[in-house]
């Protein structure tokens, strides 16, 4: 019976990595393809850089009902009809006659990613108490890990079978993901005595507790910055750095492979150093290689590899911090932790979704826009960490 038991977990484990997958791939794969999709229907980099932020306001809007839907009808069932709603979207994507068929796709792929994205933080939040912080560090790890592959995927795919193989691979993986999850993702351990309220008012909790607000601050302040940037890269790497999209998918999944490569080790360095130690060390260099980055604008010509060096080194400092903010934040009001998740993400796509539009409006197509929101979005973590406190 052990045995059985633990090859469940690791089944359940394995579907919930999945969905890491998939989240890590939904943005990233398709990007390298932006100056296709640009000639495919003549459209402006304005409009093409709707095909992410229509993508991240369904996101976000999904994401604040997703919890409370959760809470009531079980985190696997919500799971399942959003995979429904994304493979729905990936087939728009993939047969896309016009560019406006694209954007439906899109938008269904952001309404159907919210819950894979939300509810495997609250189920590992649920099922796994005594390891949270470990765990969700493995998530975000491997999402870290293949929004790292997903670019060099996507530049390969692009190359070889054209831009639409991007949404075909993330079809199948969907429906893969769809498949693992009707056999193993768990539901809740006990139905809620107060089934909660799927308005909004629901929130309301969350944003008078303080041990919310700090480390939902934190998040943003260091993440929506690394969405942007990434938002614009394929159009300030390819059309005015002149980089190759072979090379471009191996620096943009440079980015994201750090990322998950620190967020997967975390457990361990945990363990060694202590968690205040390592949020205090990672903060400081954040800060410092964010600075680096904002200041480099100003005084060098740019150069792409030396600019992605710089941004490797931000972003492995800031996965540590990310982590442990979200249990801390998930943990802020009694049982809503699923409603916790779900706004954590929401804010995310929201402030991402309209900062891209806003450093695409002002792109002048230099890195000098890039620098200034970088530079200024590592002062404002240093202000907003300050006010969180880690226990080891």
């Amino acid at each position: 019976m052990a045995i059985r038991a633990s090859k469940l977990i690791d089944l359940r484990f394995l579907s919930l990595c999945l969905m890491s997958v998939l989240t890590g791939m939904e943005m990233d794969v398709f990007t390298p393809s932006f100056p296709e999709i640009m000639e495919a229907f003549s459209i402006s980099i304005e409009q093409t850089q709707l095909a992410l932020s229509l993508n991240f306001f369904a996101y976000a809007l999904s994401t604040l009902w997703v919890g409370p839907l959760a809470e009531r009808f079980s985190s696997k069932n919500i799971s399942l009809i959003s995979l429904c709603v994304f493979i729905i979207g990936s087939i728009f994507c993939y047969m896309a006659p016009t560019f406006e068929t694209l954007l439906i796709g899109r938008v269904l792929q952001g309404l159907g990613m919210s819950g894979p994205n939300v509810l495997s933080y609250s189920i590992i939040y649920e099922f796994y108490p005594k390891s949270r912080e470990s765990y969700m560090g493995i998530l975000n790890g491997i999402g870290g890990i293949t929004m790292g592959a997903a670019p060099v995927l996507g530049s390969y795919l692009n190359l070889w079978f054209g831009w639409r193989s991007n949404f075909l691979a993330l079809l199948i993986l969907s429906i893969v993901c769809f498949a693992l999850s009707v056999k193993y993702l768990p539901r809740q351990k006990t139905p809620h005595k107060i089934q909660p309220s799927l308005g909004l008012k629901t929130y309301i909790p969350l944003f008078k507790s303080k041990t919310f607000l700090w480390p939902a601050a934190a998040i943003l302040s260091i993440s929506v910055c690394y969405f942007v940037f990434v938002g614009l890269a394929p159009i300030f790497y390819r059309e005015d750095l002149g980089v190759s999209l072979e090379h471009f998918g191996m620096y943009q999944g440079a980015l994201a492979s750090s990322f998950g490569v620190v967020s997967f080790c975390s457990g361990m360095l945990y363990k060694r150093f202590g968690k205040q130690q390592c949020f205090t060390v990672s903060i400081k260099l954040y800060i410092l290689f964010g600075l680096i980055a904002g200041v480099y604008g100003f005084i060098l010509p740019t150069d792409p590899f030396l600019l992605t060096v710089i941004l490797i080194g931000s972003s492995m400092a800031c996965a540590i911090p990310i982590n442990m903010c979200y249990p801390i934040a998930m943990g802020a009001v009694r049982g809503a932790a699923a409603r916790a998740s779900g706004m954590l993400v929401a804010l995310r796509l929201i402030f991402s979704a309209a900062g891209l539009q806003i450093i695409a409006h002002f792109y002048d197509h230099t890195y000098l826009p890039l620098a200034l929101m970088i530079g200024a979005e590592a002062v404002l973590a240093w202000v907003i960490t300050r006010k969180i406190m880690i226990k080891d």
